[in-house]
C-alpha cells in the first residue's frame, strides 16, 4: 500500500495555522512581560550575537589556517625533490606533482588520466608490470628501477617506491631520479676496470718479457759462430718451448676476452674430470678421490676449456696441501630452483665439487681470488701468473654456468662448478680420418706483417712449394688475376684476416670468388675466437689457421684443404 504524500496546498495551510497560533501566544503573553524581561531578553540576544561573531571569526581563522596549510602542502608536494604520482590499478595517472611532470618533460595537465607505462622504456616494461602487480597484491612497500622516456631529452633513470592506498583502488608512488647515481656507478666501474686492466697489462708484460728473453737468448746462442751438434737442436727446442708457453698465455687471455665464446657441444664429463685432475696432480703427493655419479648428465661444454678450469683448481688445491693427502672430487646432477643460493636460472645442471684439506683462504682475501693477476704466491711461469681463477670464472660464465667457493681457515676450501645440462643428445664421434698425404703446389700468401709474410714464405719453399707474397688484399687480387691470365694459376691462397691499411682476408676472398668460384683459401688470424676463424667455411674459406702455428700444423692444414 502506497502512502499519499502531502500536497503543497496542505503545507501552506499548515504554515498559516502555525503562524496564527504563534501570534496568539505572543498576544496573550504580552501583558505579563515586564520591562526587566525585555531588557534581559535584549541582553541575551546581544550576547548571543557576540558569540556568533566570535564563532564566525574563529571559523574564518581556521579556514585561513587550513588554506595556508593546504597551500604549504601543495608547495611541498609540487616542488619536492622527489616526484610523486598516484596510479590506479590499470596504471593511469590520477594525480602527479610538478617534479614528476618535469622528469617526464610534459605539462602536468597533459599527464592526468594518461597511462604511466607509456613513458617507461620498452625494455623495462616487464619489470614495471611486475612491480605494479606486486604493489596491488600486497600491503608492503615495493621497489623497482626503470628508465623513463623524456620528450626531446635522453632517458631518465629512476627508482620507484610504492604502496597501495587504504581504498585498494590506487597506489601512491615516489619517483626518485637516480641518473647521476647510475652515472657515478658506471664511472666507478670504468675506473675499476682501468685499474684491473693496468694490473693485467703489467702482469702480461712481465710474463711476456721473461718468455721473450728465453726465446731471444736461445736464438742468439744458435747464431753464435761455433760448432754445434745436437746442442743447436736443444737451444732451438728451448726457444720453441718458450714460444708455446707464450701461445698458452695468449690463449688464456682470449678465454676471458670479450667475445671469446666457447664452441659447446653435449659432453659426458666423467673422462674430462678424471684426466684433467690426474694431469694436474702428476708429481704431487696429493691423491684424487673421485665420486662421480654413474648417471651423470651430459653438459653443454667445450671440453678443452672445462678441462683447463679443473686443472687450475686442482693444481691450486694440491699446492694448498704440500704435505699431501686426499683431494675429494665429486660430480653429480643438480636441479636448481628459484630459491637456491647459486646465481643461476632454475634448471638442470651438472655440479663438480673439488674439496681440499689445506689451510683455507683468509676471509679478507676470498672476495679477490677471481681478480686478474691476484695471487698469494710468487708469480712466474712456473709458480703461477695469477690468471688461473680469473680464467676459471670467465670460462664458467661463458658456458652459462657459475663457480662458487667455500673456505674455512684450517679446514680447507671447496669449489663448486655448475654447468648447464645438455638439451641435445650426444652425437657419436666419427672415426678419425687417416693423415692426408703431402702435397706440392703454387701458393699465394697475404699478410701485412713483413716478418710473418717472409717466414711463412720461407717455410713453404722449404716444404717444396712455389710461393708468391702480397702485403695486402688488393695486391693479392692483382697477383691472382695475373697468374690466372698467364695460365699459371695459384692452387691455394693463404689470407690474413686483419690488415691495418688495405683489404683484409674477408674482403679479399669475396672479390676472388667473384671471378673464380673454385678458389681454395685458408684464413689465418691472431684472433683465434674471431667468427670468421671459427666458421671459416661460412665466409668462403676451406680452412683456418690460428696464429701462432708451427710448420707441421701449416702443412697439415694445406694438405687437408687441397684434398677436399
Amino acid at each position: 500500500m502506497k502512502t499519499k504524500l502531502p500536497s503543497s496546498t496542505t503545507d501552506a495551510a499548515r504554515r498559516q495555522r502555525a503562524e496564527a497560533a504563534l501570534s496568539k501566544q505572543q498576544t496573550e503573553a504580552e501583558p505579563a512581560r515586564t520591562k526587566a524581561d525585555t531588557q534581559r531578553l535584549v541582553h541575551e540576544l546581544q550576547v548571543h550575537q557576540l558569540e556568533l561573531e566570535m564563532q564566525n571569526e574563529e571559523l574564518q581563522r581556521a579556514r585561513d589556517e587550513m588554506e595556508a596549510g593546504l597551500e604549504k602542502y601543495s608547495d611541498l608536494y609540487d616542488f619536492a625533490p622527489v616526484g610523486y604520482v598516484t596510479l590506479d590499478r590499470v596504471g593511469d595517472i590520477c594525480e602527479i606533482n610538478l617534479t614528476c611532470a618535469s622528469l617526464l618533460g610534459i605539462e602536468r595537465s597533459r599527464l592526468v588520466e594518461r597511462r604511466f607505462g607509456l613513458f617507461v622504456n620498452a625494455g623495462d616494461l616487464p619489470s614495471f608490470g611486475d612491480f605494479m602487480k606486486k604493489v596491488f597484491a600486497t600491503t608492503t612497500r615495493e621497489f623497482c628501477e626503470v628508465s623513463l622516456l623524456k620528450e626531446g631529452r635522453p632517458p631518465v633513470e629512476v627508482r620507484m617506491e610504492a604502496v597501495m592506498a587504504a581504498s585498494g583502488r590506487e597506489c601512491r608512488v615516489a619517483v626518485t631520479d637516480i641518473t647521476e647515481r647510475k652515472r657515478a656507478e658506471a664511472d666507478r666501474l670504468i675506473l675499476s676496470k682501468l685499474e684491473s686492466t693496468g694490473v693485467l697489462a703489467g702482469g702480461i708484460a712481465h710474463d711476456f718479457n721473461n718468455l721473450l728473453t728465453t726465446i731471444l737468448m736461445n736464438i742468439e746462442i744458435a747464431r753464435m759462430p761455433a760448432q754445434f751438434g745436437d746442442e743447436l737442436k736443444d737451444y732451438l727446442g728451448e726457444a720453441k718451448k718458450a714460444v708455446l708457453l707464450a701461445r698458452g698465455l695468449t690463449q688464456q687471455l682470449i678465454t676471458f676476452a670479450v667475445g671469446g665464446a666457447p664452441l659447446r657441444k653435449p659432453t659426458v664429463l666423467t673422462t674430462v674430470i678424471q684426466e684433467s685432475a690426474r694431469l694436474a696432480l702428476g708429481g704431487s703427493r696429493v691423491q684424487g678421490q673421485f665420486a662421480i655419479a654413474d648417471d651423470l648428465w651430459p653438459a653443454e661444454v667445450e671440453a678443452g676449456q672445462i678441462g683447463q678450469v679443473i686443472r687450475n683448481i686442482v693444481q691450486n688445491a694440491a699446492e694448498a696441501m704440500p704435505e699431501g693427502g686426499g683431494l675429494a672430487i665429486r660430480a653429480e646432477n643438480r636441479v636448481l630452483g628459484a630459491h637456491d643460493d647459486v646465481a643461476l636460472p632454475p634448471g638442470h645442471y651438472v655440479c663438480i665439487s673439488i674439496a681440499d684439506r689445506g689451510g683455507g683462504i683468509a676471509a679478507e682475501v676470498l672476495p679477490k681470488i677471481f681478480d686478474p693477476y691476484f695471487s698469494t704466491r710468487q708469480r712466474g711461469v712456473q709458480n703461477g701468473m695469477g690468471l688461473g681463477l680469473t680464467i676459471c670464472h670467465s670460462v664458467m660464465q661463458k658456458h652459462g654456468g657459475a663457480i662458487t667457493v667455500e673456505s674455512e681457515s684450517g679446514v680447507g676450501t671447496t669449489f663448486h662448478l655448475y654447468l648447464p645440462a645438455a638439451r641435445k643428445p650426444i652425437v657419436a664421434a666419427k672415426a678419425e680420418a687417416p693423415k692426408p698425404p703431402s702435397w706440392w703446389g703454387r701458393i699465394l700468401v697475404m699478410d701485412d706483417e713483413e716478418n710473418v709474410r717472409k717466414v711463412i714464405g720461407t717455410t713453404l719453399r722449404r716444404m717444396g712449394h712455389e710461393v708468391e707474397l702480397a702485403e695486402d688484399g688488393q695486391k693479392a687480387i692483382e697477383l691472382y688475376r695475373s697468374a690466372r691470365d698467364l695460365g699459371r694459376p695459384f692452387d691455394l691462397v693463404i689470407l690474413d684476416l686483419t690488415v691495418r691499411a688495405g683489404l683484409g682476408g674477408q674482403e679479399t676472398i669475396r672479390e676472388l670468388l667473384r671471378f673464380d668460384s673454385a678458389v681454395k683459401a685458408i684464413l689465418m688470424s691472431g684472433y683465434a675466437d674471431a667468427a670468421a676463424v671459427l666458421d671459416c667455411e661460412d665466409h668462403g674459406f676451406k680452412g683456418s689457421l690460428a696464429k701462432p702455428f708451427d710448420a707441421e700444423k701449416l702443412q697439415q692444414t694445406i694438405s687437408r684443404v687441397m684434398k677436399s
